[in-house]
Formats: C-alpha cells, sequence, structure tokens
C-alpha cells in the first residue's frame, strides 16, 4: 500500500456524566472557548489546532450510574480516498471496522478498534 501520512491527532472525545457541569469546568475554569454545540448533549471546545469533544453519556442520571472515560480519539488524514485506502487495508490486517467508511456531512471517516478496543476515528475534513 502506498504510504498515507497520518496530518496529525485532531480531537479526543471525551464521555461524561453531567455536560452541563463539564462544560463548566472545561469553560469556565479552564477557559477553553466552545467552538460550536451540537445538539444538548456535545460541546467542542478549540484548543489551537486540536479539538476536545464532550458528549455526554446515555446513562440513567442517578448518583450510583457513572459512564466516564474517553469515547475515542481521532487522525485526520488529507483525502477521502485516503480514508478508503486505510479502511481496505485495516480489513486486510484483520483490523476491527466499527464504522465506515461513510460521508458525513463536511468530509468522510472510518472508525476502528485497537487490538484494547480503543476506538479510534479515522477522517477527512
Amino acid at each position: 500500500m502506498e504510504e498515507i501520512r497520518f496530518k496529525g491527532l485532531n480531537h479526543i472525545t471525551l464521555r461524561v456524566n453531567d455536560i452541563a457541569r463539564a462544560e463548566e469546568f472545561y469553560g469556565e475554569i479552564l477557559g477553553f472557548k466552545v467552538e460550536k454545540k451540537m445538539g444538548r448533549s456535545m460541546t467542542v471546545y478549540r484548543i489551537g489546532r486540536d479539538s476536545l469533544v464532550l458528549v455526554e453519556a446515555e446513562t440513567e442520571y442517578e448518583t450510583t450510574s457513572k459512564d466516564y472515560r474517553v469515547d475515542h480519539f481521532g487522525f485526520i488524514v488529507d483525502r477521502p480516498e485516503d480514508v478508503d485506502r486505510l479502511a481496505e487495508y485495516f480489513k486486510e490486517k484483520e483490523v476491527t471496522v466499527l464504522s465506515g467508511p461513510s460521508n458525513r456531512k463536511n468530509g468522510r471517516f472510518v472508525f476502528i478498534s485497537d487490538p484494547d478496543g480503543n476506538m479510534i476515528e479515522i477522517f477527512t475534513e
């Protein structure tokens, strides 16, 4: 396979239990500026060239129910064709493809899993 270069680690998505509390921490205490909100359960902060994405967990709202973790991290590539070529490469190498390759409003993506189950997004905008 022709070499495809990753341009960088573009974002980390954190799953949080209370989006308002997380927004207060990251926005008011750490001083990150909101780049955009996506519905009521997702907030994107731009930090330099990178992004921190908060996603509210889909758990019951009780003190004993917790779901917080790094949801996934994303690497950016140059072109939509790179996403497709990597998806084929991952299949050849028996890497678990979780979703895609698929188009979104501003680009193309594929989600894979590493050997420990960490979710990784590879995309282009």
